[in-house]
This record gives C-alpha cells, sequence and structure tokens, in this order.
C-alpha cells in the first residue's frame, strides 16, 4: 500500500472511530429499549463494553457469529472441529439474544464452547477484548467486517479469516462505497473462503487478496440440530403449513392467503403455524389474526393435550428449523416485501417443500440453483403464493418430489464444512 492509499486509510480510520463513539450510547439506549420487550437484550450488557472475566485457559479459536443463523454455521464448524480435535478449546462470540441462546445450546450438549457477547467496535474495548482473550485465531462468519476488530488482530498479529463469506447486493454496494477504509481490512485477511465464484469475485474485487471458493456452509447444517417438544399430533387439522422468518407487511398478507385456503376448503381444518423473524411480536401478530375473524394462539400459550387454532404464532426461539419438519409445506418470509429474503436452506433440511417470494436478493445465487434443480418454488405475488400452496396442500405426490428434490440439490452441494477446514487447519494450534 503507497504513502497515500495508507493516508487515506488512516483519515477513514479515524472518521469511523469518531462516528462510532458517538454512536456506542445510542446502542446501549438501543439494547435497554428491546429489553422492555425482549429481556434478553437488558442481560450481560457489561459484555458489550468488554466487562466480565477472560476465559481460562485461552482458547485455540476464537469464531463470532452474528445472529442465529451465522451461530448455526458456527456450530457446524464446532462440531466437526471437536471431532478432529477433542481438546481444542473455542471462544464463541454473537451480537443478538438469539445468536447468544444458539451458543449457550451449543455449549449444553457438550461442545467445547464458551459464549460472550462481542463488544462494540471502539479501539480500546477491542484492543483490551483481544489482550485479555489471547485467542490463536479468528474465524468470522459470512460477512462480520468491524473494522476496529480487523484493524485490532492486524495489530496483535491475530490470524484472522472470514468463512462461508458472502456480500448480498446492498453490503457489496456499502464496502464499494466505502472501499478506502475496507480494502486494506479485506486485504489483510488470512484467507476466505467465500460460498461461490461470484461472491469470491466480488471480495476480490473489493481488495482480499486470498479468496478461495469452498461453498456454503449452510448445506451441511444437520436437519437435527433445532429441538421442539411439538409433535405433528399437536395440531390437530388435517393440513398444517409453515411461515417461517416473516417480516411486517407480510404477515397481512399471509393470513389473507389463510383465510383464503380456509375459504376454499370449509369442511377442512387447515392450519397456519405462523414464525415472525422477531418473536417479540408475536402479540400483535396474534390480534391482527383474531382482527381477520381466524382463531388464534401463541405457541408458548398452546393446550398441551394440542390445539385446532387457525394460526399458530410462534413466540420461542429456537424451534423453528424443527417446526419446518412437521409441516405439509412451508413459505420463507422477507421475499413477499422488499428485505431480500431468508435462508431456504433450513425448512429443506427438514423434509419440507418451500416456497419463496419474489425477492430473495440476499441468497440470489443459492436460490438460483434451488429453482434449476426443482427443489423450491418460486412465485410472483401473493395469487400466486395462494396457488402455490393450494398445490402443495392438496396434491401429496407433488409436495414429495419437490421435498426429494430439495434433499437431493443438499447432498450434492454438502462438502464445504472439510474444504473450510483445510483452510483453518494451518492457523490452529498444535495439539
Amino acid at each position: 500500500m503507497n504513502l497515500a492509499r495508507r493516508l487515506l486509510f488512516h483519515l477513514a480510520r479515524q472518521v469511523y472511530n469518531v462516528v462510532i463513539h458517538l454512536l456506542i450510547p445510542v446502542a446501549l439506549l438501543h439494547f435497554f429499549w428491546r429489553a422492555r420487550r425482549e429481556a434478553a437484550y437488558g442481560q450481560h450488557v457489561g459484555e458489550r463494553l468488554c466487562r466480565g472475566p477472560a476465559p481460562t485457559p485461552a482458547p485455540d479459536l476464537w469464531i463470532h457469529a452474528v445472529s442465529l443463523g451465522e451461530m448455526r454455521v458456527a456450530g457446524t464448524l464446532v462440531e466437526a472441529l471437536a471431532r478432529k480435535r477433542p481438546n481444542l478449546r473455542i471462544q464463541l462470540t454473537t451480537v443478538t439474544p438469539a445468536g447468544r441462546a444458539e451458543g449457550e445450546r451449543l455449549q449444553a450438549s457438550g461442545l467445547p464452547v464458551e459464549v460472550r457477547y462481542l463488544p462494540l467496535d471502539s479501539p480500546p474495548l477491542v484492543r483490551r477484548f483481544i489482550r485479555e482473550l489471547r485467542p490463536g485465531a479468528l474465524v468470522l462468519i459470512e460477512t462480520e467486517l468491524w473494522p476496529n476488530l480487523l484493524w485490532q488482530c492486524r495489530r496483535a498479529d491475530l490470524p484472522a479469516v472470514l468463512a462461508n463469506a458472502r456480500l448480498s447486493p446492498r453490503l457489496r454496494d456499502t464496502y464499494r462505497r466505502f472501499r478506502t477504509l475496507y480494502g486494506p481490512l479485506l486485504a489483510g485477511l488470512d484467507w476466505v473462503a467465500a460460498q461461490s465464484p461470484a461472491d469470491a469475485a466480488h471480495f476480490r474485487a473489493l481488495g482480499a487478496t486470498r479468496v478461495e471458493v469452498a461453498g456454503n456452509l449452510k448445506f451441511d447444517v444437520a436437519p437435527g440440530r433445532a429441538r421442539t417438544d411439538l409433535i405433528r399430533g399437536h395440531f390437530l387439522g388435517e393440513r398444517l403449513w409453515v411461515a417461517g422468518s416473516t417480516h411486517p407487511g407480510e404477515e397481512s398478507r399471509l393470513i389473507e392467503i389463510h383465510h383464503r385456503l380456509c375459504e376454499r376448503y370449509p369442511h377442512s381444518l387447515i392450519q397456519l403455524l405462523l414464525a415472525p423473524r422477531h418473536p417479540a411480536r408475536a402479540e400483535s401478530i396474534v390480534a391482527e389474526v383474531r382482527e381477520a375473524g381466524l382463531s388464534a394462539v401463541a405457541r408458548s400459550q398452546m393446550d398441551p393435550s394440542g390445539t385446532a387454532a387457525d394460526v399458530i404464532v410462534v413466540d420461542t426461539l429456537g424451534e423453528l428449523a424443527a417446526l419446518y419438519a412437521l409441516g405439509d409445506a412451508a413459505f420463507v418470509g422477507g421475499s413477499l416485501v422488499a428485505h431480500g429474503g431468508q435462508n431456504p436452506l433450513e425448512p429443506i433440511a427438514g423434509g419440507c417443500p418451500v416456497i419463496l417470494g419474489p425477492d430473495t436478493r440476499n441468497f440470489a445465487d443459492m436460490v438460483a440453483l434451488l429453482v434449476e434443480a426443482g427443489a423450491v418454488l418460486q412465485v410472483a405475488d401473493v395469487d400466486a403464493l395462494f396457488e402455490a400452496l393450494n398445490g402443495l396442500l392438496v396434491d401429496r405426490e407433488r409436495a414429495r418430489e419437490l421435498a426429494r428434490h430439495a434433499q437431493e440439490t443438499l447432498d450434492i452441494h454438502r462438502g464445504a464444512t472439510e474444504r473450510t477446514l483445510a483452510l483453518l487447519s494451518p492457523q490452529l494450534r498444535p495439539d
């Protein structure tokens, strides 16, 4: 890097640090505000300011996963590492309560991990965290590129790698806009394991120099990892469909679709298991369903013997992947509104036939692959979603065929875990 670029990079970091320190009070207020409805946001706040005991002994590996989906990917890596290196000590960090809950579940399962929140991206906080943690290497999952985290790793000679790397169009535009800051930081990574050739090309264009295509670790996520005490018999209807990871603006459309299904089959009980992306919204969704003239119950309030409610709204964390396996069909949210879609692999891994809305730009390569393989259905609008659901709920053979193609596609594309571990092996401390 020549002198002019070094100066611009230094200036960009200083500007970023001014902004991040102005935002720290805002972030803390945000956590306490969210805690009014989600108590977990008010817990362990000190960890976000680098307070709390450092692990003893120091971990061999530090894996950072921002939230629930990324933590499940981290779990796939951890399980594979534990099989190969049972004495390995691993520190997991995350940003959200959902990510922390999944990390704690991994810990409770007997895996060699500790879990805590990542400190806010302030130079003194991150520097202190790295100094106290003393890890052997850092693995970042997907797109967690915090500038001070990467810079302090470089200053501490801590190997840092990016696994399961992908760039959504929004993030790609952001990193391109701030390439003066992110280019040198990406160049400082020991390696980037990209999900696809397109992702690899984007990372190289932004400044990363050591980029490999390892595939998508989410294809390797085990379907049985999530747990639920519900069984199909708890849902008393003849048919059950699941709408998972839904966003504001989608639920009203899904409720309308379910109303139409109930009207089309007045002598059959069809039920909807509706899981908003943020469970704190469940109470308002239950009220919305009732206003629409349908019966509704929150999952946490279900009668132990089962329910005949038209709509069951999921207000719990960590169950959705297991709940998909109970459905006759599934819709994956974030795709009927301008959000970019959520990961469709969880319902596929659970053996459920999957329908997606039109906006899946966050997983564009994956969805294109799945659609081409006949592994999922993608629809253009609400009316098309209604017809696709109706078809799968009525034509059981068509539903089984779709699920079978999806499983075959999953099997073909598994193996990213082993390729990622091969890249990671040189960064691990010897036994």
